[in-house]
């Protein structure tokens, strides 16, 4: 534990389970009060609970808010992020996590699973992007870290298909808006996981798992603590010349 966050005011999206709330905690751990928010609300309250009492989060002096939000929704993204600066005064890091992945073969995938991966996974991102970017350029400082995938690059064929074109969209969008905002003192980079045990991925059968494990180097699967730690690196100041990439982090499955 260490103080690396302290003064500084984060947003995480998609908080109330899995990579979210890692992060939740890992930044709170360090100091941030953060602005955990998430469409499931009940879940958000059980995971900013588990947050706020963690002895070292106390330690740290971390705090913890909480702000439901539909990220579909623009008028929700506006008043999460409009609401967090009014009451926090600053907004320094974002981090873009909220996802959905489904799987199913392109036979499978609907018109409406098309428009609600591609509203929760790109649209969702772009929506608190903007509302953030006055607010980041004024203050002459940003941390966004974006959650894309190993799909983004390389496909794959267990999700829908518009699951790895959405996190795809994610990667370009992240280089986009490091050029943008680079000059402004605002950095953006995303995070490019593989295998990571989360809720979304409770459709592997255990042999799914083995299989995956077996094909890594480093011979395991990703936990939700191994992302939260690269997401932590990329929103603090220890990555401040780290500008529009989007890492690998699967044990070396994939490399590029």
């Amino acid at each position: 534990m260490n103080e690396r966050f302290a003064g500084k005011v984060a947003i995480v999206t998609g908080a109330a389970r899995g990579m979210g709330l890692a992060t939740a905690l890992e930044m709170a751990q360090n100091g941030a009060a953060v602005v955990m928010t998430d469409i499931d609300a009940a879940g958000l309250v059980e995971a900013a609970a588990e947050v706020q009492s963690a002895g070292t989060v106390k330690a740290a002096g971390g705090t913890v808010m909480t702000i439901p939000c539909d990220i579909q929704d623009r008028r929700q993204v506006d008043g999460l992020i409009q609401r967090a600066h009014a009451d926090l005064g600053r907004v320094d890091i974002l981090v873009n996590n909220a996802g959905l992945l489904l799987p199913g073969t392109i036979e499978e995938t609907t018109d409406d699973i098309i428009d609600r991966t591609l509203n929760i996974n790109v649209k969702g991102i772009l929506y608190a992007i903007r509302t953030v970017t006055p607010i980041m350029k004024a203050q002459k400082y940003g941390r966004i870290v974006n959650v894309s995938s190993i799909t983004g690059k390389n496909g794959d064929n267990s999700t829908v298909f518009v699951y790895g074109a959405s996190k795809g969209a994610v990667i370009s969008l992240t280089r986009s808006v490091a050029r943008q905002l680079g000059p402004f003192g605002v950095t953006c980079n995303g995070v490019a996981p593989h295998a990571v045990m989360t809720e979304m991925m409770k459709y592997w059968t255990d042999e799914k798992k083995k299989k995956a494990a077996d094909a890594i180097p480093v011979r395991r699967l990703g936990t939700v603590e191994d992302i939260a730690h690269l997401i932590c690196f990329l929103a603090s100041d220890d990555s401040a010349f780290i500008n529009g990439e989007t890492v690998n982090i699967n044990g070396g499955y994939y490399m590029d």
